[in-house]
């Protein structure tokens, strides 16, 4: 119930498009995929970030839906800060792996549905299942590689396994109602700023930037283990790195890019 009330914003524009006929916009059907940089290579990636010279061999993440809004959004807006406020235009609403070191699009399973009314904001869903649920055992970023420090030389060999449970959600802070720190603010990427029009059979392009997951991590400072890989990215928020990556996973910023390609004639 609490999913399909999140989506009701979609369904309803749809219908008042559909209904009217006199806005000049229209329903559309159209593709989605996810692609890596242009630069990259599936299974050995190597790039320079800072002070690092990182390979990685995996990285990847599932996504288990995409939306797309006309409005940007206004402090306050919506009955959770997982809504975007306005119309939402698009949505994709099927997810699957993606490996962001593919330069490659991969398709989505399922076809996207949505208008021509102009998106001007996007959200990108890690979850795969209910938004809402306190667990998910989804993994929703798997990563391998090895970082060397172009300051002592040090090498560091590392990978890490994500998931989003209640655990990441923050304590609630005194007088804080029950609530007010839904699991969707913690697997919800959103606002991811664009600038598209969906149109009949394009394809809706999430491109995926493996490095910038990386933004200020310091490899030097993640735990060891015995079992394998050395160094390890753990699954929660008791080290400084972890969280970084965490950061970056679930930041509106340069990992998440849409692009829309119109359909060839």
């Amino acid at each position: 119930m609490r999913r399909a009330a999140l989506l009701a914003p979609l369904v309803l524009a749809a219908s008042a498009v559909s209904c009217t006929g006199t806005t000049g916009y229209q329903l559309v059907s159209f593709y989605a995929a996810a692609v890596g940089p242009a630069d990259a290579t599936p299974g050995n990636y190597a790039f320079t970030l800072g002070r690092w010279q990182i390979t990685l061999t995996k990285a990847v993440i599932h996504i288990g839906a995409m939306y797309l809004d006309q409005s940007l959004p206004t402090s306050g807006a919506g009955p959770t800060a997982c809504v975007l406020n306005g119309t939402y235009v698009g949505e994709v609403r099927g997810g699957q792996d993606f490996d962001m070191l593919s330069p490659t699009p991969q398709p989505f399973p399922v076809a996207g549905d949505g208008s021509t009314l102009p998106a001007a904001v996007g959200q990108v869903w890690l979850t795969g299942s209910d938004v809402f649920a306190d667990s998910d055992p989804t993994v929703v970023l798997s990563v391998r590689g090895t970082a060397v420090s172009m300051t002592d030389g040090k090498s560091y060999d590392f990978g890490g396994d994500i998931t989003i449970d209640k655990s990441r959600a923050p304590a609630q802070v005194g007088s804080a109602l029950p609530g007010s720190n839904p699991m969707c603010l913690q697997r919800i990427v959103t606002p991811i700023l664009t600038d598209i029009t969906l149109g009949q059979s394009g394809t809706l392009l999430l491109h995926l930037d493996p490095k910038a997951l990386f933004i200020n991590v310091d490899f030097s400072a993640l735990p060891s283990f015995t079992a394998g890989p050395k160094y390890g990215f753990t699954n929660d928020q008791s080290n400084q790195p972890s969280i970084n990556l965490y950061a970056n996973l679930r930041a509106a910023g340069p990992v998440y890019r849409f692009e829309w390609v119109n359909a060839t004639e």
